[in-house]
């Protein structure tokens, strides 16, 4: 059973840039989520283990379809994709669902240290799931 720990919330909240992120350094994650339009995000969690909101939303957008993984964050949308890393040990397992224009669910982790950071990148020309 997964403990919920109170000061582990992390609320993903991604940032549409206007400079069009190309590219990103390949730290491990392979694939990831698929959406369209430039982005940039970053935040930050502490905690062993828990589970949280996380959203992100394309203004002027419409993205429909569902979305789950683990690190590499995994599913098709669209588009170009989004990475997420985190520290070394982390496991997070997303859920979540995609309507309209935001894309919502939940995160839980497992053996991650006491704080950390993370970071979404959008990358062109990622492989699929």
């Amino acid at each position: 059973m997964i403990n919920r720990v109170k000061s582990g919330v992390m609320v993903f909240l991604a940032v549409f840039a206007l400079v069009y992120v190309s590219e990103a350094k390949d730290v491990g994650a392979k694939k990831g989520i698929n959406v369209s339009g430039n982005w940039a995000a970053s935040g930050l969690w502490e905690g062993h283990e828990w589970e949280s909101p996380w959203s992100i939303s394309q203004k002027g957008k419409r993205i429909k379809g569902y979305a789950y993984g683990t690190v590499p964050f995994k599913g098709r949308i669209k588009g170009t994709t989004i990475r997420i890393y985190f520290p070394g040990g982390c496991k997070p397992v997303y859920t979540g669902t995609v309507s309209n224009n935001s894309m919502s669910g939940t995160m839980e982790t497992k053996d991650c240290p006491d704080t950390g950071t993370w970071k979404a990148t959008k990358v062109t020309n990622a492989s699929e799931f």
